[in-house]
């Protein structure tokens, strides 16, 4: 079942990650791609044809321009025109509008950079960029080129803006971008960063590269190659300045003949990352310094409490005849058994081999009779109550008395424990009192063992006579051997509790001992299973409960994080390794919850051991783990359902929401 439960998690990991590839490409999210053209073959350039955005108010009107690889191009404007809005209509980030892109080739990686870094303040810059890539080898080269691998292990609250900001950079190019779109990338740097990085972003329009960069500032006019102006929804060429040959009014002629197309339709520029870059595992770097409070105490309660109580139940259903055989023998000799002599002769060998039979041998001298004395664990003697002064004996010179002897003994009637540790002479031996027998344990019927090992003349042993028990050993070297009196021996089998096998070859020979006590045991297992099936179905259905609780947590916690969310799509991670990321999350979160209950419960065990002086009681690994298994199935896949419902929420909504 192990290997069951092993099986059905890899196969379910496998379908989500293979949904994750391929749910775009099967036109999940495809409805919004109306209206983005492409002509094939020529240089990669990028066009723009009659772009219309409104809001509550128009935002673009009827934007028309082309831009080439190559070149950077600078959009100006005040705050407000509407720059951000037509930046993320070029990088496919906005949705909704009139018009159309022409994209060639037909699919451009494109990255960002923004006016803040949104580096993950939790992670060094390092890990943040290796999130974007994971090749350590490919950030340390890029950073080289950057000048900033001496900030590579540093926390973003360390680094100046302008390091954030060049950091920031480096994480769009991890992408190889073959388009680049900067919005008011220097907007919160002085006056000396700006400078710097507006030199850096110029250089990227090396390899062919499309970049456009939004501001208000002067930073980029002395490299742009063609700067515009938008002035509330208007798009118009300002100047070009790279090339002196075109006057203006040919390069605004220029802009507004643009032929219409007749090409194909296809997708969006690629924001979201190719798959080539990710690990085929999400990064646990993430999940432990996004989310430090995931382990905490608190978070891991309620989960661990449904583990504990498949832990707990499964150990007692494995348990429950182990435990009341042992918590039995506590207070009597189980593994003391009657058997009718006439069948132990016939016994194979196997089995008579197990056995310990014990003959009928008593001893007399005057008014003393003897009887034997099993070994501690087999005797009768030895169950609490029946010893009234003293101990059971601990060698064979060392005998039991009764009370009635006890008296004689001490010469004391009041007082008959004076003869505990006298020496007396029986049958020409030296014996030793080390105990006396009480008259309650006369009365004691465990099993009829006291009538059936002591009885004389067809009746119980009576307290009024004088009676010593003598090691059985020993008893053989001065007594006599009788037949049983009622056809009734003593036997005992160590270990035939634990041995099915040995219970079915004794059961139609035995006396109705072996067979009430088996029978006592299989109704106790059958209660056990019973009641403990009945908590595991409640059990599963409060979780199903917690599961639908689970799902506003998850959205909850989702929406408060979905602005992170939505730029990590910006910066290069695809939808299904976000999801991917999520999950982990809280199959991490499930760990730390099945590991304190795993904990908790050897704590419980162990107390239970200590007290009552026993072993630590384990569950049966198939049982616990086919219900943690089911349980933890059930929590992923709410997770995931949940997840991917929410991350279909457009890259806009998430960072606009």
């Amino acid at each position: 079942m192990p290997s069951v439960c092993c099986s059905s998690a890899w196969l379910f990991w496998c379908c989500i990650s293979v949904l994750s590839v391929f749910a775009p490409r099967a036109g999940i999210r495809c409805s919004w791609r109306r209206g983005i053209f492409c002509k094939e073959g020529g240089r990669m350039e990028l066009r723009l044809e009659s772009v219309s955005k409104s809001y509550d108010r128009p935002v673009l009107k009827n934007v028309s321009c082309r831009f080439e690889g190559g070149k950077l191009y600078v959009i100006k404007g005040v705050s407000g025109c509407g720059k951000s809005t037509l930046l993320n209509i070029i990088g496919g980030v906005e949705k909704g509008y009139e018009g159309q892109i022409v994209y060639s080739p037909e699919k451009l990686r494109c990255a960002y950079i923004f006016q803040r870094s949104l580096l993950l303040s939790t992670l060094s810059v390092r890990e943040n960029l290796e999130l974007i890539r994971h090749d350590g080898k490919v950030v340390t080269e890029q950073a080289k080129s950057l000048g900033i691998v001496d900030l590579l292990d540093k926390l973003p609250g360390t680094l100046s803006g302008g390091e954030r900001q060049r950091a920031a950079i480096e994480r769009a190019l991890l992408r190889d971008p073959q388009l680049l779109l900067a919005d008011e990338p220097t907007a919160s740097l002085d006056d000396e960063n700006s400078r710097k990085i507006a030199e850096k972003i110029a250089a990227l329009k090396a390899d062919d590269r499309i970049v456009i960069v939004a501001t208000h500032e002067d930073y980029f006019d002395t490299a742009a190659d063609e700067i515009w102006r938008l002035d509330y929804g208007v798009m118009r060429a300002e100047r070009k300045i790279r090339d002196k040959d075109v006057p203006e009014e040919e390069a605004a002629r220029q802009v507004s003949e643009i032929a219409p197309s007749e090409n194909k339709q296809l997708s969006q520029p690629e924001t979201e990352g190719s798959s080539k870059h990710f690990p085929a595992f999400p990064s646990f770097t993430y999940v432990f310094k996004r989310r430090p409070g995931l382990l905490k105490l608190k978070n891991l309660l309620l989960t661990a409490l449904f583990f504990l109580i498949i832990l707990l139940g499964s150990a007692l259903q494995k348990n429950v005849t182990a435990e009341a055989i042992r918590l039995y023998r506590k207070d009597r000799p189980v593994d003391l058994i009657k058997l009718q002599p006439s069948v132990v002769a016939s016994m194979s060998e196997n089995t008579r081999s197990r056995l310990t039979i014990y003959d009928d041998y008593f001893a007399e001298e005057g008014e003393a009779t003897a009887y034997y004395l099993l070994p501690k664990e087999y005797s009768v003697l030895a169950v609490p109550g029946a010893i009234s002064h003293g101990r059971f004996p601990e060698n064979e010179t060392e005998v039991l008395v009764n009370l009635s002897l006890a008296k004689v003994l001490s010469g004391d009637a009041d007082h008959p424990e004076n003869c505990l540790g006298q020496d007396f002479s029986f049958c020409g031996l030296k014996l030793s009192v080390s105990g006396i027998v009480s008259n309650e344990g006369y009365r004691g019927d465990f099993r009829n063992d006291w009538y059936y090992a002591y009885g004389k003349d067809n009746r119980p042993l009576q307290t009024e006579d004088q009676h010593l028990f003598i090691s059985y050993s020993l008893l053989q070297t001065i007594g006599t051997k009788k037949e049983s009196r009622y056809d009734i021996i003593m036997a005992s089998c160590p270990g035939i509790w634990e041995d099915e096998a040995m219970q079915d070859r004794l059961r139609s020979t035995s006396e109705e001992n072996l067979n009430d006590y088996l029978q006592y045991i299989r109704q106790l297992r059958v209660q056990t299973d019973y009641y403990v099936r009945i908590a595991f179905i409640v059990l599963l259905s409060l979780f199903v409960i917690a599961c639908l609780y689970t799902v506003s947590v998850i959205r909850l916690e989702l929406f408060y994080r979905r602005q992170e969310l939505g730029y990590l799509q910006i910066f290069g991670l695809p939808r299904g390794r976000i999801r991917r990321l999520i999950l982990l999350e809280y199959t991490v979160k499930m760990l730390g919850s099945l590991l304190l209950a795993v904990l908790v419960y050897l704590l419980l065990a162990a107390v239970y051991a200590l007290v009552l002086s026993g072993s630590i009681p384990l569950p049966d690994p198939v049982q616990a783990g086919r219900m943690i298994g089911i349980l933890a199935l059930m929590h992923l896949l709410t997770v995931w359902l949940s997840a991917a419902f929410f991350l279909r929420r457009s890259i806009i909504q998430l960072i606009t929401t």
